[in-house]
This record gives C-alpha cells, sequence and structure tokens, in this order.
C-alpha cells in the first residue's frame, strides 16, 4: 500500500464505539432533558451541532470506507452495524430534539438560522415514526447496488479491468478499438443487469411505502419536500424537459453529425458516443495529460495557483492530509464523489482515475465541491448551516471546471488546450439531454407509473424517452434490451430526483464563465462569497451571490446555447 493509501486509511478510521449509539445517546439525552427558554437556544444549538456533527462524521468514514472496499465483508459489516443500531435512534432523537426547539416559546431565529428553522419545521411534519426502519431497509437496498457494481469486472480480450479502465477505451481514435470495448462493457453490464433489476424493485417498493407513511400521494412528492425544494415546481421541470428537447437536442445533434461526417462515419453508433469526451473530429488520439493519481495532483496543484493562493492551499491540505483517493482499483466503487467530514471542515475525494482528460475534469469538479465544504464550513458554525441547497451546491463544482480553464498552460500545448476546452464546452450540450432524460424518467417513475410497475415497463419507458433526447446515436442492429437498461445508473439507486440540479448548476456555471471572461478577479470574488453564505441563504439569493440568474426556462437555455455555440465555432 502507497504512502497515500496508508493516509487514507488513517482518516478513514474510527474508534470501535463510532457505530455504537451508546457512544452519542447519553449526550442527546442531556439535550433533551435541557430546560430550553429562548434566551438558550443559540447556545444549546451549538451542543446539538456539534454533537450531530460527531455523529455525521462517523457516518461518512463509515460509508466511504466501505466504498472503497465492497469485497471486505467486515468493513461492509461495521458500516450496517452503523446503518441499523445507530441511524434508527438517532432519526427519533433527532424528530424529538427539533420538536423541543420549535416549542420554545417566543424564540425568534437569528437571521442566519431563520432559513433552517423553517427547514426543521418542513421536516418534522414530514417524519413518520414508520420510516425510521423503513429507512434502514433503503439504506441497506442501496447499499446493495454499490456492492453490486463495485465488484463488477469487465473482461476484454482475455484482460481483467475496472470499469473506469475499460471505458477508457471508448475514448480511441480506433474504432474497433471502442467497440470491442463497449461490447465488453455491455456483457459485463448485462451480466448484473438482473441483480440490478431485483434492488431496483425493492428501492420502488421501499420508497412507495416511505410516501405512503408520510400521507404522500406518490414518491415524487415525499422526495420533494425532503429535498426542501420551494423554489420550483414538478411543471417547472416538465417544461425544463420540452425546452431540452426543442433547443439542445437540435444543436447536440448537430454537432454529432458534424463529427461523424469529418471522420467519415455513416452514423454515429453507440460506441462512438461517450458524453463526458466527444470523439475528436480528427481522429487523433484521445489527451493523456497525466499517469498516475500523484501526477494528476501535482499537475492540479498548480492550476489551483494559477486560480488563487488559497485555493491551492486548501488542496494542498487534502493532499497532506489524506483527504484524496483518485486511483481505480478492484474493490472500490467506481463512482466519483466528494464526501465531508464535519468536525474539523474536512473533505475526502474519491475518484476512479485512469489518466483521461476527463479525469482531470472531474478531479476539478469534484474539488469545487470541496472548496465549497471548506468556505461554509469556515463562515457557517452550525453543521446545519454548511454546504448550500442542492440547487446549488453543484455550481461550485461546475465553475471550477470552467474558472481552470485559462491555467492548464502546464498540462496542455496551444493545440490541446483547445481540443480540452471544446470537449467541456461540448459536453455541457450533451450533457443536458442526458440530465433531462434522467429526470423525466424518475417523474414518470414515482408520480406517473402504475403502482405495481414492472421492469419490463422501466425499459419501455426508457427507450421511450431515449429516443426523444438522443436520436443522434444510431443502435441499428443491437438488441434493444441492451438500450432499455440505460437506467440502471448511480443515481437512480442512490440519489432518487438528484439530477435536475446538475443542469440547473451547468446553465449557471457557464453563466460565471461567460462573466470571468470579461472580469475573471470579479467572478471569483462572487464565487468564494456564495460558496461562503452556506445553507444559510435560498437559492436565488445564491445564485445571484454567484453573480447569475436562478433560471432553467426555454428562454434562458436558447440564450446559453447560442453562447455556447458562439465559443464553439470561435
Amino acid at each position: 500500500m502507497t504512502a497515500q493509501l496508508d493516509r487514507v486509511e488513517n482518516k478513514l478510521q474510527v474508534s470501535g464505539d463510532a457505530a455504537l449509539w451508546e457512544t452519542y445517546r447519553p449526550r442527546y439525552e442531556a439535550l433533551l432533558d435541557t430546560e430550553l427558554k429562548a434566551a438558550d437556544v443559540p447556545t444549546w444549538l451549538t451542543r446539538w451541532s456539534a454533537l450531530d456533527a460527531e455523529l455525521g462524521e462517523a457516518a461518512a468514514k463509515l460509508s466511504t470506507h466501505a466504498d472503497l472496499h465492497t469485497d471486505d465483508e467486515a468493513v461492509q459489516g461495521r458500516y450496517q452495524t452503523f446503518v441499523a443500531g445507530v441511524m434508527p435512534p438517532a432519526s427519533r432523537t433527532g424528530q424529538a430534539l427539533t420538536e423541543k426547539l420549535l416549542a420554545v416559546p417566543d424564540y425568534v431565529p437569528a437571521p442566519d438560522f431563520a432559513l433552517n428553522y423553517r427547514r426543521f419545521r418542513d421536516a418534522a411534519a414530514l417524519f413518520r415514526e414508520a420510516n425510521v426502519e423503513l429507512e434502514v431497509t433503503h439504506q441497506q437496498q442501496q447499499n446493495r447496488h454499490s456492492v453490486i457494481t463495485g465488484n463488477q469486472k469487465v473482461t476484454l480480450h482475455g484482460e481483467q479491468l475496472t470499469i473506469p479502465q475499460a471505458k477508457q477505451r471508448l475514448d480511441s481514435p480506433d474504432r474497433k478499438v471502442r467497440e470491442d470495448a463497449w461490447w465488453a462493457l455491455t456483457v459485463s453490464d448485462m451480466e448484473v443487469a438482473p441483480e440490478l433489476d431485483a434492488v431496483m424493485l425493492d428501492l420502488i417498493h421501499t420508497r412507495q411505502q416511505l410516501a405512503r407513511n408520510a400521507d404522500e400521494t406518490n414518491y415524487r412528492d415525499f422526495r420533494w419536500k425532503q429535498l426542501d425544494r420551494v423554489d420550483y415546481t414538478p411543471a417547472d421541470c416538465r417544461a425544463f424537459h420540452d425546452a431540452v428537447r426543442e433547443e439542445v437536442v437540435p444543436l447536440a445533434t448537430e454537432l454529432l453529425g458534424d463529427i461523424a461526417r469529418e471522420l467519415g462515419l455513416e452514423s454515429i453508433r453507440p460506441w462512438d458516443f461517450n458524453r463526458s469526451n466527444l470523439l475528436d473530429p480528427s481522429g487523433r488520439e484521445a489527451l493523456k495529460p497525466f499517469t498516475t493519481g500523484a501526477e494528476l495532483q501535482t499537475l492540479a496543484q498548480t492550476a489551483f495557483a494559477g486560480v488563487d493562493a488559497d485555493l491551492a492551499a486548501r488542496f494542498g491540505q487534502m493532499r497532506e492530509g489524506g483527504l484524496l483517493d483518485l486511483e481505480s482499483r478492484p474493490g472500490k466503487m467506481t463512482h466519483a464523489y466528494c464526501q465531508y467530514f464535519p468536525v474539523n471542515n474536512e473533505p475526502f475525494v474519491l475518484m476512479n482515475v485512469v489518466g483521461t482528460a476527463h479525469d482531470l475534469q472531474v478531479l476539478f469538479h469534484e474539488v469545487g465541491h470541496a472548496f465549497h465544504g471548506f468556505y461554509s464550513g469556515d463562515a457557517q458554525p452550525l453543521v446545519w448551516n454548511r454546504w448550500s441547497p442542492i440547487e446549488f451546491v453543484e455550481i461550485p463544482s461546475m465553475a471550477m471546471e470552467f474558472l481552470t480553464l485559462d491555467h492548464l498552460g502546464h498540462v496542455f500545448d496551444a493545440e490541446e488546450l483547445a481540443r480540452y476546452r471544446r470537449s467541456q464546452l461540448q459536453g455541457v450540450v450533451v450533457f443536458l439531454p442526458w440530465a433531462a432524460q434522467m429526470d423525466a424518467f424518475q417523474h414518470w417513475l414515482y408520480a406517473e407509473a402504475p403502482e405495481n410497475v414492472g421492469i419490463a415497463e422501466l425499459d419501455a419507458k426508457w427507450l421511450e424517452l431515449d429516443r426523444a433526447f438522443h436520436p443522434f446515436v444510431d443502435w441499428d442492429g443491437i438488441d434493444e434490451g441492451v438500450r432499455a437498461k440505460g437506467w440502471q445508473y448511480y443515481h437512480i439507486f442512490q440519489a432518487p430526483f438528484y439530477y435536475i440540479e446538475y443542469a440547473m448548476c451547468y446553465l449557471a456555471a457557464v453563466g460565471i464563465w461567460r462573466e470571468a471572461r470579461e472580469d475573471a478577479a470579479g467572478a471569483l470574488t462572487r464565487y468564494k462569497a456564495a460558496l461562503r453564505l452556506g445553507n444559510a441563504a435560498g437559492v436565488p439569493e445564491l445564485y445571484r451571490a454567484a453573480g447569475v440568474e436562478f433560471r432553467f426556462d426555454r428562454e434562458y437555455i436558447k440564450g446559453l446555447m447560442g453562447f455556447l455555440k458562439e465559443q464553439l465555432t470561435s
């Protein structure tokens, strides 16, 4: 094990008692037993926040460690012990503490706590005792998805690869290499598809029951309240789906058509389309700016130093503190994310890098999340005021993808940088149809589909939507059952209804970049200021602080697509 992995393992260790409710119970009971008057609330909230941070950090470290060791039964068991033994009493106690707070006579929350006081009130109204144990079941079902996909292997020409390693071959200019890799990935996906079908049916049943227990008509309505979506409606989302079909899909079709013509392809086949990195129209090898995770860290450190000295220092803290695990390896969950350890205000980034330019972009993205954790944690003492509403939370990450664009001269030469920049702009265009499709699928699944919906209906709906949002991909001659499994994606299992936020924030990030091209220093100042507001401000206010509007309507999308088209042709 490398020194870096040693640091990661040390960072993720928690005491043996951290998975036991008894470790936390006496202090929570002391909070419940405290006589509480309005004047006492701020000090009491500070105590509660510190205890929630301690419990939340244990949960985060145990969960992350489980994701790094999907093939280790002891590690998985320890996390499941926490989920089953700590989370139910913690949920009940949190409800009791919330009710105690809400019952304090004459208490008026301070301005920086007013929004979260309202969120506490709304969450308390949604709480049901019947859902406490059911949420444990829900998390266990989600963990089954992590274990299945984390242990998934791909066999390509007799070589066993991880999913990220196999996906790297999709960037090859050699069409035969791409096609072979795509089929190998497809064989692997179809092998686990029946297991994932079973997990999904269990999740749907559980989610429907969560909604019924909370007296909600369907799981979408339940989730809407759970996610505190107060600034837009399902109808706004449907209008977004329509706007993407009308304003973005034609541009994406044009982009892919141009690439096909320049490469002499009759059509874009599935192995020709990687939305994270479209094919180079000149047929050049994919950019490979680094080989190892250590090299990637060094490249990123220099880029952040070019953007801002404090950002570079924060990234350096992550490098030295065991807060980065970047390499792809067997037994590690294949997704990328930023976790957060609140006690010492430390973000943690997990990735699966294989040396691509897209890996560089993803690192900037995930470390943008880390900066959000750092700055909101610095400015907001109460743990509930850190980070932000989810409609803003992807802006720090996506904006960082763009703010680093002018600081990569040490990574790419001028021609390569132009390719990287073009790929990033193209990525916005082809991502929006995917985001709209993911969101539309979930609106149908949880608000329109029959109660006893089956896998065949899920597959059929996904096919219908994929034809509408991705008409530029030619699936002729391929078993439709393969295309139909596109819904078997991380967020569908692990983060229901969390996807349209990526689209909202991508649109905002493009707006921030547009402003930064005129005033880089001002854009960065506004970026940091918005991050410091954390969860103490509402969504429209956070967007304004960052220098953009909270909009995702057709007119706004049309304007941004026009800007992107100009940039792509300039």
